[in-house]
C-alpha cells in the first residue's frame, strides 16, 4: 500500500513538473522578439512602448534634455549594424517632419546614442506610408532637362508629420536648391538645405485618400503655385496621380557621362516630377 501511494506521489510530482516547464515554455515564447535587422525591406517603423532613439529637444541649436519617442510615433530607418554575435541595432531618426518640428528636435548624427540596441518587435513594427506620395519631392515640370532650364522650378512635398511645404522659385535661388539631389553648394542628397530650409508657404494636411494610382489631399487654405480644388466650404483638395517611370542618359566626350531616373506626375492638371536616382562619372 505505501509502495503504490509512493508511486502516486512520484507521478504527480512528474505530471506537476511537466506542467511548470510547459508553462515556463509558454512563458518564454510569449516573450520571443524578434530581431528586425535581417530585413533589408524596412524603411520605416512604428514605436509599439517608449524609448529612447537618439533625439533631444534643440535650445537655441544645441542638444537639450533626452526625447522619450512615445508609443505611435513613426520613425524612419536611416541604417542597421550588428556587434559580434549580438542582435541588430537601428540608427532612426525623426525623419523629413516640417520645418517647424525641426527647429525643437537635435538629432545625434555619432556616437553610441545614435544606435538603438532594441531593434526588435518588442519596441518596433514595420510600417509602409499610407500616403505613397508622403516625403516625395515634386517639382514642376517634365522631368529632369540636364540644363538651366530645369533649374529653381517650385518643389513641393508632405512631410512624416502632415504638412505640405511648397518652395517658389524665389526660394530654391537664394539658397541654391537646383532640384531635390542637386544644389549649388554641395551635391550629396541628404545635405540638400532644401530639406532643412523654410518653405515659401506651408499648410496643414486635414486628410487624405488613395485611389489607385492617385493621391487626393485635403486641407483648409490654398497654396498660390499648387492647383487646388475647393470642394467644400472649409477644404481644398489636391489630386496627385503617378504617371511614368522615366530614365535618360547623357554622355559628354568619351568618358564623362550622366545617368538620370525619375517618375512623372500629374499635379492638378499640371505637370511635375520626382527624382529617382542619379548619377555620374567621368
Amino acid at each position: 500500500m505505501h509502495l503504490i501511494k509512493a508511486q502516486l506521489t512520484k507521478q504527480l510530482a512528474i505530471t506537476a513538473g511537466a506542467a511548470i516547464a510547459i508553462l515556463c515554455s509558454s512563458a518564454i515564447a510569449a516573450h520571443a522578439y524578434t530581431d528586425l535587422g535581417n530585413d533589408i525591406h524596412i524603411q520605416y517603423v512604428k514605436v509599439k512602448r517608449p524609448i529612447f532613439t537618439g533625439q533631444y529637444t534643440k535650445v537655441n541649436g544645441k542638444k537639450g534634455h533626452k526625447i522619450i519617442t512615445p508609443k505611435g510615433t513613426i520613425l524612419k530607418l536611416e541604417a542597421t549594424g550588428s556587434t559580434k554575435e549580438g542582435p541588430s541595432f537601428g540608427q532612426l531618426t525623426r525623419g523629413l517632419v516640417s520645418y517647424q518640428k525641426q527647429q525643437h528636435i537635435y538629432q545625434v548624427t555619432k556616437g553610441p546614442e545614435l544606435n538603438v540596441k532594441q531593434y526588435n518587435t518588442k519596441y518596433f513594427t514595420p510600417y509602409k506610408l499610407k500616403l505613397p506620395i508622403r516625403t516625395l519631392a515634386l517639382q514642376a515640370g517634365n522631368g529632369y532637362t540636364n540644363n538651366k532650364a530645369g533649374n529653381y522650378r517650385p518643389i513641393f512635398y508632405i512631410t512624416l508629420d502632415g504638412y505640405l511645404q511648397y518652395y517658389t522659385t524665389a526660394r530654391l535661388k537664394h539658397y541654391g536648391v537646383l532640384n531635390s539631389w542637386q544644389s549649388t553648394k554641395t551635391t550629396v542628397v541628404i545635405n540638400n538645405p532644401l530639406w532643412t530650409i523654410k518653405p515659401s508657404a506651408s499648410v496643414k494636411v486635414n486628410s487624405f485618400k488613395v485611389k489607385g494610382n492617385t493621391s487626393y489631399i485635403y486641407f483648409k487654405k490654398p497654396i498660390k503655385g499648387l492647383a487646388a480644388k475647393k470642394v467644400s466650404a472649409k477644404y481644398y483638395r489636391l489630386a496627385i496621380k503617378k504617371l511614368h517611370s522615366q530614365h535618360q542618359e547623357w554622355r559628354y566626350g568619351d568618358e564623362n557621362w550622366q545617368d538620370v531616373s525619375w517618375i512623372t506626375y500629374n499635379v492638378g492638371d499640371h505637370p511635375f516630377y520626382n527624382l529617382v536616382d542619379m548619377s555620374a562619372g567621368d
